[in-house]
């Protein structure tokens, strides 16, 4: 990274525009100071289809060799501003280059929002991020840029600053502002050095990156480079403007060592909703904090640019990067290296939330050098995904005849759907392998209340705290909360959850209504929802076990039941116009869904079902005539006729790091917001009211 150009100053335009604070043009904005959310916030409306929470920062940028960065970001009010790129040599080339934007209150930002250079700027991911009081508020994004920036910056003919003009053409006062990296290769350069950048949104409340070093960087070398930056955005710590004079910040620990207490602030924008960004980047040096714990002032008490070697021992070949936002109110969704060693970050080639080293060579939980827990001697294989569950269950009572502990076939049932999963594997298979670890028995209790306690209480002497960075835990309780729900999860996502029949006249249930209530709750732990893409439920285009629908009795396939994800891309239905000859349409045709029944109400009425070719001839209204177009009918009976929104095939959104799962935080320090509504799960009255004749065979 090349510092060399002096940073502009900002302290005349922070002045100006914390009188712009008026202009946002969200009416909660207004109500509260510049990167402050005010009290009482919360945007509980209609959400986005975006992920539950962000899960940390990945990777999505990774090259080693003679190749160094450019950083820099831009925030205003004003409709255009400039945006600087550092070319360290005449000779260097562009590699690669990619523009980040992030909004604030819940505001995406749409293709052609921002123009680069006149050029409409086209996103090629982007992440939600959450504050407690909502799940979304800030919204991330990025672009690949390369072909709008490279051929200017390659025929400069000398090193030095170069401008790009940046266009807010839509949502200027949410947008926080930009951030543009490029990748150079330089020849000039005195070794080689990894260069990495990541992309996401690390959890407010506490996250957690992992580095990897093939070898250890030579701290007595003057060429060899440990360099970090960081971005963020909606961070305010100019007092006259901020809210709590200023006390907006993020805190970084290094290998357990605290490195600053004041990452954040405006340092490239201004004090004022639609301006607040800021990252390690041109005119920042590398100096660290001089007090890692003392609180931010001003903004420029951090310049989110870092050298790491300070926190490096001569052996060290790990580095763990621990973040957390105190205020609730800061969104990290940038971040970059330069190393002087072939690296990784949070390196997980098969992408089950599992690092490779992990599973190559055991989970070392506190640093000792020791493995705690040997998961690469118990199946795991770092190119195929795993799924971990360590299992405890409730002895029978007095009254009862069986225990709860789930029987093989059950279990079998769980694991056969994931080993049939159409998810790809770098090792050229398909499916995902489940792991069940059998913790044994615990005392019956024929209800958990309060039902997290108990749970913690019972599964925490079964499951260390180690193991819980690999397993999921399932408890195999009677009952819980006063009720008679068949299962919970502790979030979506989680690691936590619970099945829960004690209550059904079968208790501890069937094998069917075991094993797809094992997968509903476990589908909630991997971020899934009742209705695909949102929570609205009894959907019958959505074919999944997600769905009451399809939870205890399973999916209709080929006229037996099948517990399952959903698969397919399946269109929407406008219930106010349905076309019964057409059924079910799936993007790319429809001949699996032939294979397929279907469940639905009957325009609010009974709950009926069709055993087969689901794509064709459903007599949505029960009219007996299977050919109406177009009618009216309300098939979920929830919110009255409106669009059954799909379009969500659920293997291929599985969020495999949720809860204490993978390198971040532990559960209880996460923004896992989920309204409990959200969470309720089906009772046997639902399951009656929805299907009388097959509850009455049970």
């Amino acid at each position: 990274m090349n510092t060399s150009n002096s940073r502009r100053l900002l302290r005349g335009a922070i002045l100006c525009a914390a009188s712009l604070l008026l202009a946002v043009p969200a009416s909660e904005a207004a109500e509260g100071a510049a990167g402050s959310i005010p009290f009482g916030y919360s945007d509980s409306g209609a959400k986005h289809s975006a992920p539950e929470a962000a899960s940390g920062l990945k990777v999505f940028y990774r090259k080693y060799g003679k190749y160094e960065l450019s950083v820099d970001a831009i925030g205003s009010n004003d409709l255009v501003h400039k945006v600087r790129v550092n070319k360290p040599h005449r000779r260097a080339k562009v590699v690669k280059a990619y523009l980040l934007a992030s909004s604030n209150f819940s505001s995406p930002i749409a293709n052609g929002s921002i123009e680069l250079q006149g050029k409409k700027v086209s996103w090629i991911a982007s992440e939600v991020n959450s504050v407690s009081s909502d799940p979304d508020f800030f919204y991330s994004y990025l672009a690949d840029v390369t072909s709008i920036v490279k051929k200017r910056i390659d025929r400069a003919k000398s090193a030095g600053t170069i401008r790009f003009k940046i266009e807010e053409l839509v949502g200027n006062n949410t947008i926080d502002g930009e951030i543009l990296v490029v990748v150079f290769a330089n020849d000039r350069l005195p070794e080689k050095q990894t260069v990495a950048l990541m992309f996401g949104g690390q959890q407010l409340a506490g996250d957690r990156f992992e580095i990897t070093l093939k070898s250890p960087i030579d701290k007595t070398d003057k060429d060899s480079v440990a360099h970090m930056g960081l971005g963020i955005s909606f961070s305010c710590q100019y007092p006259p403007s901020c809210a709590s004079s200023g006390q907006q910040y993020t805190i970084v620990d290094v290998n357990s060592q605290r490195l600053t207490t004041a990452a954040g602030g405006e340092d490239d924008g201004a004090s004022a909703n639609g301006a607040l960004i800021t990252v390690g980047g041109i005119g920042d040096n590398f100096k660290n904090p001089a007090d890692p714990f003392a609180t931010p002032t001003d903004p420029r008490d951090d310049d989110e640019m870092y050298n790491l070697k300070p926190f490096l021992g001569r052996k060290t070949k790990t580095i763990y990067v621990d973040t957390v936002n105190p205020s609730d109110d800061d969104n990290m969704f940038f971040a970059w290296f330069e190393l002087s060693s072939k690296g990784d970050i949070n390196k997980d080639t098969d992408g089950d939330g599992l690092l490779d080293t992990w599973e190559k060579k055991g989970y070392d939980h506190d640093g000792d050098g020791k493995v705690d827990v040997p998961i690469h001697k118990r199946g795991a294989n770092w190119k195929k995904k795993d799924i971990f569950i360590a299992y405890a269950w409730m002895q029978a009572s007095d009254t009862e005849a069986k225990s709860h502990k789930p029987n093989g076939t059950v279990l079998k049932a769980v694991k056969k759907a994931f080993a049939n999963a159409p998810v790809s594997n770098p090792n050229g298979t398909k499916g995902i392998n489940v792991h069940f670890s059998n913790r044994g028995s615990v005392p019956h209790d024929d209800d958990l209340l309060p039902v997290w306690d108990q749970f913690d209480a019972l599964m925490n002497p079964l499951v260390s705290e180690a193991e819980r960075k690999i397993y999921h835990r399932m408890l195999n309780a009677h009952a819980y909360g006063g009720g008679g729900s068949s299962g919970l999860s502790r979030g979506i996502p989680a690691s936590d959850f619970i099945e829960s029949l004690g209550r059904f006249p079968t208790n501890p249930g069937t094998n069917q209504q075991r094993a797809g209530t094992i997968m509903h709750e476990l589908g909630h732990n991997l971020g899934l929802r009742h209705g695909g893409p949102d929570h609205v439920n009894y959907k019958p285009n959505h074919l999944s076990v997600m769905s009451y629908f399809n939870q205890l009795g399973g999916l209709i396939y080929k006229g037996k039941p099948r517990i399952d994800y959903e698969r397919y891309d399946i269109k929407n239905l406008d219930e106010t116009a349905l076309n019964e000859k057409r059924g079910l349409d799936r993007v790319g045709g429809d001949g699996p869904l032939k294979k397929y029944g279907v469940r639905y109400y009957s325009c609010g009425t009974a709950a009926t079902s069709k055993n087969s070719k689901s794509n064709a001839r459903v007599d949505w209204n029960d009219n007996g005539n299977p050919t109406d177009n177009p009618i009216v009918c309300n098939l979920n009976n929830e919110g009255g006729t409106t669009t059954l929104l799909a379009r969500y095939p659920e293997w291929q959104n599985i969020v495999y790091d949720g809860g204490d799962v993978g390198p971040g935080k532990p559960a209880e320090e996460l923004n896992m917001v989920t309204s409990s509504e959200d969470l309720r799960e089906m009772t046997w009255e639902d399951y009656v009211r929805m299907f009388p004749d097959e509850a009455s065979q049970e």
